[in-house]
């Protein structure tokens, strides 16, 4: 279930005050030079300090010949790129709330905002108010670096637009695109003896590793410091970060992280060829990519490779949708990841940076339809828990943890399962692993509940309410005029998060005081209508989680022994 949590665009946030266009004033276009050549901005705001370059190539196109291999180099250019329009989000299922949302956004927020898809993707953009100009160079900014959620098969870096509020409270913000779904993470027999290091994927993780060494080349020319980064994400964008944290490939590339909703800490990944009980299914990466070959009626021999290259990326992802046994994201590999992060993070060889990390009390009011997938019935149900769980026995002890006697019963028991199982446990077991490796861990339960417009009524703090606040952006339509608490509400949000990515810590001048969080006294900063620290809400339902992951990792044969003793669906 896990792997495709995802925070629809309809979750995004929308901000009160509204920014002239570039082609409003007149001043020169903002110029800077990066290692693949100059490139003109725009502005976001009515300083001439407020700089924006936007849809910045920061890998070449990967098409062709370059689906399904590592992000490689972009080609340099001469003269002045424009870079004042987003670049295309990557290929992904049709949003039924994008029209909406592109305008609302256009009219109330972002002039210069613009959506569409294209498989090539590979851009980012970044908002600065400290363009380094001749002959005074201001001192370098904390960089921070959105990783966008959507259960890695939607989302872009349009949203939500953190950049222009993020950026006035002194920090250079950027927000990068990375390869989705079966696009971003196939894996196949073919792929591995294509790649030197034997491995297939991890295409969207090694897109935010390559994002993340563009930061280290090219940052400074926009009054960013390589050297105090922060990368941070919400929902799958959380769990990319925690991937990120795990991998051997993005060290020293970060110096702080934030996992909003979710982490990679209590779920099984599959495992590139090693048979195992992952959440979602049994068996193997590849097996998941020779399953969607098959769907595609791709036939095998020495041309398959070049085939699949040539499928357009809208039949790879009506193929994908067709059939519920496919699920792409992460897989340990050997290279990317080498092994299950949850192992990596409960034995402490991650890298140990400052962490913020938390989830919401009511994650799972929108999350219903999408991880329940089927009618809410008490049939459907217990099937759900019984194919959740590695045995019965795990299954049972979650329904009796979360009980319904009746059809009406199911939906408010999922929501608190959910909520518990996919972002409480998850957020949790990351905190306790960070802290007993030593690494200054804050921790946070978001509880601000959503006005009652027709959209949030009896919502809660759902899923991804918590970077409206990051943003100061409010849907008009769906959240309304923000009054005066909201306001105060995002002046907190990020006051933390930046004064966390200029220090490490997110203590600072006018902001409550959140300790470090220790898993003896397991208190974690409650963010909502009081700031307050509390107990962690609903540990002791957390003991069946950490089971269930326990007898996951145990269904992967250790050196030697064969797939035999696999469960079987």
């Amino acid at each position: 279930m896990k792997p495709v949590i995802s925070v629809c665009l309809s979750l995004v946030v929308f901000c009160c005050v509204s920014f002239a266009p570039s082609s409003s004033r007149n001043l020169p276009a903002p110029l800077a030079t990066i290692d693949s050549g100059p490139l003109e901005g725009a502005y976001f705001g009515a300083s001439p300090n407020e700089v924006m370059f936007l849809g910045i190539p920061y890998a070449a196109p990967p098409i062709a010949d370059r689906r399904w291999k590592p992000p490689q180099p972009v080609a340099k250019w001469q003269g002045a790129r424009k870079a004042d329009a987003y670049g295309a989000a990557c290929p992904q299922a049709e949003d039924p709330h994008q029209q909406e949302i592109t305008k609302e956004m256009i009219q109330t927020f972002e002039p210069y905002f613009t959506y569409r898809t294209d498989e090539d993707c590979l851009y980012l953009n970044l908002w600065t108010t400290n363009l380094p100009t001749a002959p005074r160079r201001a001192a370098r900014l904390p960089v921070m670096i959105w990783i966008h959620g959507g259960g890695n098969v939607t989302g872009s870096s349009q949203v939500p637009p953190m950049g222009p509020t993020l950026a006035r409270k002194g920090v250079v913000l950027v927000s990068i695109n990375y390869r989705l779904g079966a696009l971003g993470f196939l894996a196949h027999p073919v792929l591995t003896a294509e790649s030197p290091h034997n491995a297939s994927g991890n295409y969207g993780i090694l897109d935010q590793i390559a994002a993340l060494e563009w930061v280290q080349r090219n940052i400074a020319q926009f009054g960013g410091d390589p050297a105090n980064v922060t990368i941070f994400g919400e929902s799958a964008g959380g769990a990319n970060v925690c991937h990120l944290t795990v991998s051997p490939l993005a060290r020293s590339l970060f110096q702080r992280a934030i996992l909003e909703s979710n982490t990679c800490s209590d779920y099984l990944h599959p495992e590139l060829k090693t048979p195992a009980s992952y959440e979602g299914g049994v068996g193997t990466s590849e097996d998941i990519g020779l399953r969607l070959v098959r769907d595609l009626s791709v036939a095998g021999g020495p041309d398959a490779l070049a085939k699949l290259r040539t499928i357009s990326s809208q039949e790879l992802i009506a193929a994908s949708a067709r059939d519920p046994a496919l699920n792409f994201d992460a897989t340990v590999d050997g290279w990317v990841l080498t092994e299950q992060p949850a192992t990596t993070l409960a034995q402490g060889r991650q890298t140990k940076v400052p962490v913020i990390v938390g989830s919401n009390s009511d994650e799972g009011t929108t999350m219903v339809e999408e991880d329940f997938r089927v009618a809410p019935t008490l049939a459907n149900y217990k099937a759900f828990l019984k194919s959740e769980f590695v045995n019965d026995e795990n299954a049972e002890e979650v329904f009796r943890t979360y009980p319904a006697a009746t059809d009406a019963d199911v939906r408010p028991a999922f929501i608190a399962f959910d909520t518990d199982y996919g972002f409480g446990f998850s957020t949790y077991r990351f905190a306790v692993n960070a802290a007993r490796a030593g690494q200054k861990t804050w921790y946070y339960y978001f509880t601000y509940t959503a006005k009652a417009q027709p959209r949030y009524a009896g919502k809660g703090a759902f899923h991804g309410i918590e970077t409206k606040f990051l943003a100061g952006w409010f849907h008009p339509s769906w959240w309304g005029e923000p009054d005066a608490e909201d306001k105060k509400l995002v002046d907190l949000m990020t006051g933390y998060w930046t004064q966390f990515a200029k220090t490490g810590d997110p203590n600072g001048p006018g902001l409550p005081p959140w300790p470090v969080y220790d898993p003896k006294t397991n208190l974690a900063l409650e963010i909502g209508h009081e700031i307050k620290l509390r107990p962690t809400p609903h540990v002791d339902r957390f003991a069946i989680f950490e089971r269930s992951l326990n007898d996951r990792l145990a269904t992967i044969p250790k050196s030697g022994q064969g797939p035999d003793k696999i469960p079987k669906k």
